[in-house]
C-alpha cells in the first residue's frame, strides 16, 4: 500500500465515522440499524456533512499554498521555530503536553 497524505487519512477518518453511527444517540442508531446507513435520513446528512467538509478543506488548502506557501503543517516557520527553541523534537516531552489532546471519558 502506498503513503497515505493527509487528504486521504481525513476522507478515511470521516467516512469510518459514518459507518460506526459516532456522534448517533443510541435511540436513532438503535432504529434504523436494519437499514444501508447511507439509506437512512441521518446516514444521507452526515455524508453531505462530509462532503461539505471536504470541499472546504481543499478550499482552505489552497488558500495556504498560495498565500503562504506552505504545503505541510511541518513546513509551517512558526513550528519549526517552535521545535528548534523551545521543544527540541517532535514527540518530545513539551510537545506532547503543550500540543496534543488528551480525552477524558464524559457523561
Amino acid at each position: 500500500m502506498g503513503e497515505i497524505t493527509r487528504r486521504d487519512f481525513i476522507k478515511i477518518l470521516g467516512i469510518s465515522s459514518v459507518v460506526l453511527g459516532v456522534g448517533l444517540p443510541e435511540t436513532v442508531y438503535s432504529q434504523e440499524t436494519t437499514k444501508n446507513f447511507f439509506e437512512t435520513s441521518v446516514g444521507r446528512e452526515k455524508l453531505e456533512l462530509i462532503k461539505a467538509r471536504q470541499t472546504n478543506l481543499y478550499k482552505d488548502d489552497k488558500i495556504v499554498r498560495e498565500k503562504f506557501k506552505l504545503a505541510a503543517s511541518h513546513e509551517n516557520p512558526m513550528i519549526k521555530k517552535f521545535y528548534q527553541e523551545f521543544a527540541h523534537y517532535p514527540l518530545s516531552e513539551i510537545s506532547e503536553m503543550l500540543l496534543h489532546t488528551h480525552y477524558k471519558k464524559r457523561g
